[in-house]
């Protein structure tokens, strides 16, 4: 995400011979991406990526959260819908699993060896924070890059999420 705030704030790239501030935001997308796990609880990130790490059978919330937040961030910054596509899966499994609440509340995480079916209820402020981000650069990335009546994917999930705060449908 560090690498994604100096792309977007215009830091100095790195020497030339060394990858520039996008392409590691974009090479640490790519790397979670190929991480989905849709064998266990219809998708998601584990906590962990070896076998062998205390914690691989949980799916997290920061995990998640990093992920949506890196997708929506990179679909507002290139314009390259299959970001924010992944970033809408990131948000509806994130909630089709319960780990976040109509009131939009994040609880840390849950055990895919139990198909996701119990959620560790604790909230950690961060959490919610990765994903306000996340949502806010999503809904800047659909008002500016789609047109006002196209009905897609992103547009039915930021109108569906935000309606509460603007009081419309």
């Amino acid at each position: 995400m560090a690498a994604m705030s100096a792309a977007e704030n215009v830091f100095p790239n790195p020497p030339s011979d060394q990858p520039q501030w996008l392409a590691l935001a974009q090479a640490v997308f790519n790397t979670q991406a190929a991480r989905w796990d849709n064998s266990t609880c219809g998708g998601g990130l584990r906590w962990q990526i070896f076998t062998f790490n205390n914690g691989y059978n949980y799916k997290n919330t920061i995990s998640q959260g990093c992920f949506f937040n890196l997708g929506a961030r990179l679909a507002r910054y290139t314009g390259n819908s299959t970001y924010a596509l992944w970033a809408e899966t990131t948000w509806d499994w994130v909630s089709a699993v319960g780990l976040m609440s109509n009131q939009y509340q994040f609880f840390d995480g849950t055990d895919d060896t139990q198909n996701c079916t119990t959620i560790n209820r604790s909230q950690w402020s961060y959490n919610s924070g990765v994903y306000m981000l996340g949502a806010a650069t999503m809904y800047n990335y659909v008002r500016i890059s789609l047109p006002t009546r196209e009905k897609t994917p992103t547009k039915l999930f930021l109108d569906q999420r935000f309606s509460r705060v603007e009081g419309t449908s």
